[in-house]
């Protein structure tokens, strides 16, 4: 048997959970998947695997070979990165999570890039407003809003301007807010995601300002949200590139153009390693680079 295929076998259904989740990842079938492990624990000698009610979870023994097996294969990709296989390309696959509506905005045309001048690379975006577990979602870096907690390495690219929107049938109907402290008699849409508390805040002339609300809508998807303030059931404050389309065609409206709401953080994330793969140290460094640069230049009266 191929210890080292076992080992990335077992590394993809520990981290998923699943045969089949290990298999997409993988680009293998399922059984294959599972000959693979079954392989390599008769090669052991334990049982590297359990199934719960909530999937398969690592064994006592299963996640101490597990650390070890991470090691083992993080060092192998960075050899063969150098020396082998790759002739000192970045080669194999490399998985990045990002926010739903970021990810066609500000990353295809990077990944695009990326796949251009590195043909033996792959990359696979996953897109979801949560923030996800990296080592369970088996992603290598991953695009956070926000705060960023949990044991990840985190490098802030900058700042999202943010606007507070909302349909003209809304404000027909509920009347426009003059000043933050109005909200709170105002149907507000939250983003509800860990890295946002339900507090929006605004500075003006007068200094900072910050409100807490009580919503009687709110989702974890920034699409869903964008949706609900367009069919005017409430006031949206949310990054600026969200609405650029609603706001030339008067779909919404800025309100509280005397106040700009908070800035929204935004950081590259990925798990602590002692060596990182080549491919993800070159993904990783060229979002950086290129967000930065990006972010940087990002202004609302760009809409």
């Amino acid at each position: 048997m191929n210890v080292f295929d076992g080992m990335r076998a077992f590394s993809h259904v520990a981290k998923s959970g699943s045969f089949s989740l290990a298999a997409k990842q993988s680009g293998v079938t399922q059984s294959k998947i599972s000959k693979q492990i079954a392989a390599l624990e008769h090669h052991l000698g334990i049982q590297l695997l359990s199934r719960t009610t909530r999937g398969l979870r690592p064994t006592e023994e299963g996640v101490d070979y597990l650390q070890f097996a991470e090691r083992i294969l993080n060092l192998l990709d960075e050899a063969e990165a150098h020396v082998g296989l790759g002739k000192g390309a970045p080669k194999g696959l490399v998985r990045v999570g990002s926010p739903i509506m970021f990810a066609p905005i500000f990353l295809l045309s990077k990944v695009a890039a990326l796949i251009e001048n590195h043909p033996l690379l792959r990359i696979d975006v996953a897109v979801s407003d949560a923030s996800p577990n990296l080592i369970e979602q088996d992603l290598d870096i991953a695009i956070r809003f926000g705060v960023v907690s949990g044991d990840v390495v985190a490098s802030r690219l900058g700042t999202i301007p943010r606007v507070a929107v909302a349909a003209p049938s809304y404000i027909a109907r509920a009347g426009m807010p003059r000043r933050p402290g109005d909200l709170v008699r105002h149907q507000c849409l939250l983003f509800r995601i860990p890295a946002l508390s339900r507090e929006w805040s605004f500075r003006g002339s007068e200094g900072a300002e910050t409100i807490a609300l009580e919503s009687r809508f709110s989702s974890n998807s920034s699409q869903m949200l964008r949706d609900a303030c367009v069919a005017g059931m409430g006031i949206a404050v949310l990054p600026h590139w969200l609405f650029a389309e609603q706001l030339k065609a008067g779909t919404v409206m800025r309100v509280l153009t005397d106040y700009e709401p908070e800035s929204l953080p935004i950081s590259i994330v990925y798990p602590f390693r002692e060596h990182i793969p080549l491919k993800t140290k070159v993904v990783t460094e060229f979002l950086s680079a290129t967000l930065r640069r990006e972010l940087a230049r990002a202004s609302p009266l760009q809409l």
